[in-house]
């Protein structure tokens, strides 16, 4: 799931630097499917298909004008996919 997460993450960064050329309706599919099997993590994979849907239907307003509004859906989904790839990772944070 983590690889699916970052794969996501990826095709995100990308689309951000070619808004024009690069589409994250795979992204979304590839989501859409782990959330299928997701378990207990379900809905923040569910917040995480909605930040990116957000950031996809920002991408021609990011290219036509970079505005703010759209260069900020593509900072929310990237958080969101930040903190779910941190959730697979099984990271102990606590003091020993």
């Amino acid at each position: 799931m983590k690889e699916v997460l970052q794969r996501v993450k990826e095709q995100l960064e990308q689309a951000f630097e070619e808004p024009r050329s690069t589409s994250l309706d795979g992204a979304i599919r590839e989501l859409e499917r782990l959330k299928a099997s997701a378990g207990d993590k379900r809905q923040m994979i569910e917040d995480v298909i909605q930040a990116v849907t957000h950031a996809r239907n920002a991408r021609m307003e990011l290219a036509e004008a970079g505005d703010e509004s759209a260069t900020n859906a593509f900072a929310e989904a990237y958080r969101a996919l930040d903190q779910a790839i941190e959730s697979y990772s099984g990271v102990d944070n606590d003091p020993v």
